[in-house]
């Protein structure tokens, strides 16, 4: 007797289970991925966010450096001869008896950044207003 070519129900079910594992393998794989790029996402703008406060922690250290050699507050980041990260907006504004600082990274939207003031000076407000003159604060 000749045996027909073709599957038998337990060669079909082998492959079902192969198949079906298969697709749950790529199902999985596509969830780690997603989650590992929103990992990604999150570090990055926590690491640009660090890059905006250390710029204005080093805007604090020039200000205080400027005004031990010329007795007065530095009124723009050129005064200071500071450049920032690259990405990092930073405003100065300063009068006779105080100074205060915003700072912004371009990649980070609005109402995201850091401030700082020092002095009798009215105190930032956007994108946050600090408490304590001299620490620089930041959203998030």
């Amino acid at each position: 007797m000749a045996r027909e070519k073709g599957f038998v129900f337990v060669e079909f079910m082998m492959e079902v289970v192969c198949v079906t594992g298969l697709i749950v393998m790529v199902a999985l794989f596509g969830v780690q991925s997603s989650t590992a790029v929103l990992s990604l996402s999150e570090e990055r703008g926590e690491r640009m966010l660090a890059a905006v406060k250390g710029d204005l922690e080093r805007v604090v250290e020039e200000q205080a450096l400027h005004y031990l050699d010329s007795s007065e507050f530095a009124r723009s980041p050129e005064d200071l001869a500071f450049v920032s990260t690259v990405g990092v907006a930073i405003e100065v504004q300063a009068s006779p008896s105080g100074w205060s600082a915003t700072a912004s990274h371009a990649e980070l939207g609005e109402g995201v950044g850091c401030a700082v003031f020092y002095g009798s000076v009215q105190r930032p407000s956007d994108p946050v207003v600090p408490s304590s003159p001299g620490q620089v604060f930041c959203t998030e």
